[in-house]
């Protein structure tokens, strides 16, 4: 019998963690991830949809794409990359990439330094490009990208590497979402390799934020997020009517970053959920 996941109407909405994509080896074969009642997608669960299938492919198991039956939400998946080199008989109808504006940065999947720097010069470029009232944080952006998906390739040490993406949201305020994840060993394991009293998986995550904690005992490292962090908040101070949100989950860990009007607040997520490596969402906001 095969093992269906239905995805349903608002699986992908919110902050893209609204369903279940379960990596496990004994899940029941074929594997039928049913997605033709699915509507809004956040790049999160873009990436999350995308790694769920390269995980399994990777795995040797049989995995199949359904599409969404809405049109416009297949042609949305397709030029957000999440059909970009799987077969016609995974990808499941999945339509050609249309090569629309509105696909601002689809899925990539990122293996090497090169693809990271590639991706953070593209992602800036994108930025710059296609959302002009957004294009003074494209410093911001390309540290983000550069700084986040080379911890998740240095110290994730997972095969299929770091995964990014990001789309932008049009209106009264605008705002750019960006998703970065990785499967590796995650922020706290990586932590308590330097600081092995840190057992809290959030108090680590939180502690990681601040400048010089490291979990290599390198001293030129530990400053990706700091950097990210302090960047932000420079460009906070000239566009004053902007924010910034940048949530972080790994293992038992959840913590959000509030910069606002040029201020930091960082707390403790909502019941976090275990996962397994890191998942970080940077969002920029503006009027």
């Amino acid at each position: 019998m095969p093992k269906f996941i239905t995805l349903q109407q608002g699986s992908g909405g919110k902050e893209g963690y609204g369903v279940d994509l379960p990596l496990e080896h004994d899940l029941e074969q074929p594997i039928v991830l049913d997605a033709t009642k699915l509507r809004a997608c956040h790049p999160m669960f873009l990436i999350r949809l995308r790694l769920f299938l390269d995980w399994h492919i990777a795995a040797g198991h049989e995995v199949t794409l359904r599409a969404p039956s809405d049109p416009a939400v297949a042609q949305h998946l397709a030029d957000m990359g999440v059909g970009r080199g799987l077969t016609a008989d995974v990808a499941g109808g999945l339509p050609e990439p249309s090569g629309s504006p509105e696909a601002m940065f689809g899925v990539r999947r990122l293996t090497t330094p090169e693809n990271v720097e590639d991706a953070s010069a593209d992602a800036t470029e994108v930025l710059h490009q296609q959302a002009p009232a957004l294009a003074a944080w494209g410093d911001p952006v390309y540290m983000a990208v550069s700084e986040l998906c080379g911890n998740a390739l240095q110290h994730g040490r997972d095969a299929l590497g770091a995964y990014v993406a990001a789309d932008r949201i049009e209106g009264e305020r605008r705002q750019f979402r960006l998703a970065i994840a990785d499967l590796g060993i995650g922020i706290p394991e990586h932590i308590r390799h330097r600081h092995p009293d840190w057992r809290d998986d959030t108090a680590a995550i939180t502690r990681a934020l601040v400048r010089g904690v490291s979990g290599t005992g390198d001293d030129y490292r530990g400053n990706g997020f700091a950097e990210v962090l302090d960047v932000a908040l420079d460009r906070l101070l000239i566009r004053s009517r902007s924010s910034v949100s940048i949530d972080i989950r790994s293992a038992k860990g959840w913590v959000i970053v509030d910069l606002v009007d040029g201020r930091q607040s960082v707390g403790p997520g909502r019941s976090p959920q275990s996962r397994r490596g890191t998942w970080i969402t940077y969002v920029v906001e503006t009027v």
